[in-house]
C-alpha cells in the first residue's frame, strides 16, 4: 500500500525502456513499456502504490528467462499524463486499461504479477478476467479492507511525535489518520492533497513504516528539517495516494474487497516478509490458501522490495513462478 514498489527510493521514474502511450481516455494517457523476450511469456507486471510508478527491478527477476515482461504506470502515476490526475480515476478503469493494453497488444492472456497496492490491482484483474490469466504473482499483498489500513497508519502520530505534530499542525496530524478511516476530519480532501507539510510528512512515515517491523520496531520519529523536498513527483504521488484513500481504495465499487474466491487453475506465487508492518502478513497468510498457491514468509523481512532477506526470495519465486507459468 505504499506510495511505490520500494519507498525507500526516488520517486523519479527508473530506467526503463521509452515505452509508448496507450489511446487518451477519461482525460487521461496511460504509458507502458515492454521488454525481455519477445516471444516468451507475457507477464504484465503492476506496480504499487496508489500513486506508485513502474521499476526496472521487478523486471530484472526474468532475466535469461523466456518472458516477454509488460510494465504500466497507473492513471496519474509515473509517466502517465497528466501527472496527478485524480478525475476519471478509480480502480474499475485501472482494470480497463490492463485491458486496453492487452488488445492492443493482441494477446490471449498473459500472467500477472503485484506487488502490495499493485497485489489489490492484480486480484481484482483475475477475478474480473479470469479468462485472460495464465499465473498470479503476489508480493506483500494488499486487499483494502479496513483493519489492513488501520493497522498501517497506527504508527502515524507516535511516529510524529511533539515536534512534528507541532511543525505539521494539529488539524493536519488528525486528519492524516482519519483519511485512512474514509474520514477526511478537520481537513477537506482537497486541501490535504495540496498541503505540501503533509505530502513531506507522510513519504517520510511511509518509508519508515516499510523498514522491518516499522515505526514501533524502530522507534523512529519525524525530523522536519530531514524532510525530502515537495517536488512535483511527490505532490502527485500523494495526491492519487490520498484520492485512492479517501475512497476506501474503490475495492468494494470493484468487487475486489476482503480475500477473493478465486479458482484460477493458473500458478500463483505469493511472498512477502513476516516484519511488514505497511501490508499485513495475515492477508498473504490468508491468500497461501489459494488453489495452485506457493508461498513465502520470509522472517524478519520488512516491506521494501530491496530488503535484504526479501530481495532474493523474490527473485527466487519470481523465477521459479515463471516457469511454471
Amino acid at each position: 500500500m505504499s506510495r511505490s514498489d520500494d519507498p525507500g527510493q526516488t520517486l523519479a521514474p527508473a530506467a526503463l525502456p521509452a515505452g509508448d502511450w496507450l489511446a487518451p481516455a477519461d482525460g487521461h494517457r496511460v504509458w507502458w513499456c515492454e521488454g525481455g523476450d519477445p516471444d516468451g511469456l507475457p507477464v504484465l507486471i503492476v506496480h504499487g502504490g496508489p500513486g506508485g510508478a513502474s521499476r526496472l527491478e521487478p523486471t530484472r527477476w526474468f532475466d535469461g528467462l523466456p518472458v516477454r515482461w509488460i510494465a504500466i504506470d497507473q492513471r496519474g502515476c509515473g509517466r502517465s499524463e497528466p501527472l496527478g490526475q485524480t478525475a476519471g480515476n478509480d480502480l474499475g478503469a485501472l482494470l480497463d486499461d490492463m485491458e486496453r493494453l492487452r488488445a492492443r497488444l493482441g494477446l490471449s492472456g498473459w500472467a500477472v504479477a503485484g506487488g502490495s497496492w499493485g497485489a489489490c490491482v492484480a486480484l481484482a484483474y483475475a477475478a474480473r478476467q479470469p479468462q485472460a490469466l495464465r499465473g498470479l504473482l503476489l508480493r506483500s499483498p494488499f486487499l483494502g479492507t479496513p483493519a489492513e489500513t488501520r493497522r498501517y497508519i497506527a504508527g502515524w502520530l507516535p511516529w510524529l511525535g511533539g515536534a512534528g505534530r507541532d511543525w505539521l499542525g494539529e488539524a493536519a496530524a488528525e486528519s492524516v489518520a482519519a483519511l485512512y478511516q474514509a474520514e477526511p476530519g478537520l481537513l477537506h480532501i482537497g486541501a490535504m492533497q495540496a498541503d505540501e507539510r503533509i505530502a513531506r510528512a507522510w513519504s517520510a512515515f511511509d518509508d519508515a513504516q516499510s523498514a522491518p517491523g516499522g515505526v514501533a520496531a524502530s522507534g523512529a520519529r519525524c525530523d522536519p528539517a530531514a524532510l525530502q523536498a515537495a517536488t512535483p513527483q511527490l505532490m502527485a504521488s500523494w495526491r492519487v495516494h490520498a484520492h485512492y484513500a479517501a475512497a476506501s481504495w474503490g475495492v468494494a465499487g470493484a468487487g475486489a474487497a476482503g480475500v477473493p474466491a478465486l479458482n484460477t487453475g493458473v500458478p500463483v506465487s505469493l511472498v512477502w516478509g513476516a516484519a511488514d508492518a505497511t501490508c499485513d502478513p495475515a492477508v498473504a497468510r490468508a491468500l497461501a490458501a489459494l488453489p495452485e498457491a506457493l508461498s513465502n514468509e520470509v522472517p524478519e523481512a520488512g516491506h521494501r522490495m530491496s530488503d535484504p532477506r526479501l530481495a532474493p526470495a523474490l527473485r527466487a519465486a519470481a523465477r521459479d513462478w515463471a516457469l511454471r507459468c
